[in-house]
């Protein structure tokens, strides 16, 4: 599993200082509206307050409420706490996500679970030290905790640091040997590697654990496809009945037959993917590489080319492609015109390059 990571944006000093200023303004004028307010309207406004507090509770999220009221009945509980900061991570509310933790702490630091969600934390705000020694602690209190192997092999496996990975994966297998999510990262592993044999193997083991297991299909299709080995159809089958609308695997499969140069099978294909994902542009291009490659029908070939454009105008392999149709068709304008916007676009392009000098 991965998590994500939150960008973090900073406004420019002189709008912050204009919006300071304005909302002083206004906070003078709202006190003294607020003071003739209270003063004529006596107890009504006693009432519109218990009003205004009614309507912010109701905006509370019923979890997250109800949560707040287990800690206000139960302030030294750290499990509630604990609770709350995890609602706080799946709701990406990191910095309140934080605080609880840091109450949790202070009430009991020897209970492991509280380390792997305080890791969690860590990750998703990019501090990965602070995550591995909260994984490390979680540990040290619990070597048995096959959840903090498992996030430390992630973390080794991030940094290309196979050994630790394979070390820690390892630990977790001999615990439960069962686990279909270590014979998958293992295979990760291995395909870092380069060896393709060993994770195949590891795929297909976490597939037998796992027989929903719709990553591990994709990847044995993935690994299979690069040889061109036929069995990688079924493999991406398997993941399409898991899944049957991703559009990944269904340009994975329309992609292993272009590259077998199984020209009907890859059209079928990528059509089904466009009618699942019009605007996708990787398609529209292969489509039309395929038309003109494969088919020699160019028109056609055109049509996807400039389909991908409109899709995305800055599609750089699509003007070269478009070009090279122009070129074959002997429109030497349009094809100059084509690889010229792609070097405007990326300059170090070495194909139009030679393509634009072969036509000059």
């Amino acid at each position: 599993m991965l998590w994500n990571r939150d960008d973090i944006f900073i406004y420019f000093y002189t709008m912050i200082n204009l919006t300071y200023m304005k909302l002083k303004a206004l906070l003078l004028i709202s006190v003294f509206a607020g003071f003739i307010l209270f003063s004529s309207c006596g107890n009504e406004s006693t009432n519109s307050n218990n009003v205004t507090s009614d309507s912010l509770k109701s905006k509370v999220p019923a979890e997250l409420a109800k949560l707040n009221e287990q800690i206000a009945a139960d302030p030294k509980n750290a499990d509630l706490y604990h609770n709350r900061a995890k609602y706080y991570l799946e709701k990406r509310n990191f910095d309140a996500g934080f605080e609880d933790m840091r109450q949790v702490m202070t009430i009991d630091s020897f209970k492991a679970e509280y380390f792997i969600t305080l890791s969690d934390l860590y990750f998703v705000t990019n501090q990965t030290g602070n995550s591995k020694s909260s994984l490390e602690k979680c540990l040290s209190l619990d070597d048995k905790n096959v959840d903090a192997m498992m996030k430390l092999a992630e973390l080794y496996f991030y940094v290309k640091k196979h050994d630790k990975c394979f070390e820690y994966l390892n630990m977790a297998l001999k615990i439960d040997k069962y686990n279909s999510k270590a014979y998958f990262m293992k295979g990760m592993n291995y395909k870092e590697l380069k060896d393709t044999a060993k994770a195949i193997s590891s795929m297909q083991t976490a597939v037998e654990q796992d027989q929903t297991y719709f990553n591990a299909y994709v990847q044995l299709g993935l690994l299979n496809a690069a040889q061109k080995n036929p069995i990688a159809i079924n493999y991406y089958k398997n993941a399409l009945k898991i899944q049957p609308n991703s559009p990944e695997v269904w340009y994975a499969v329309g992609k292993f037959y272009q590259d077998v140069e199984n020209w009907d099978k890859a059209i079928e294909t990528y059509n089904a993917l466009l009618e699942l994902e019009p605007k996708n542009k990787n398609a529209n291009y292969n489509l039309g590489g395929i038309f003109m490659v494969g088919k020699k029908d160019y028109k056609k070939s055109l049509e996807y080319f400039t389909q991908a454009l409109t899709i995305d105008p800055a599609y750089v392999d699509a003007y070269y492609g478009r070009g090279i149709c122009y070129q074959t068709m002997g429109d030497k304008k349009n094809a100059v015109v084509d690889f010229k916007t792609c070097l405007t676009i990326n300059p170090q392009h070495e194909a139009a390059t030679k393509a634009l000098e072969g036509i000059n």
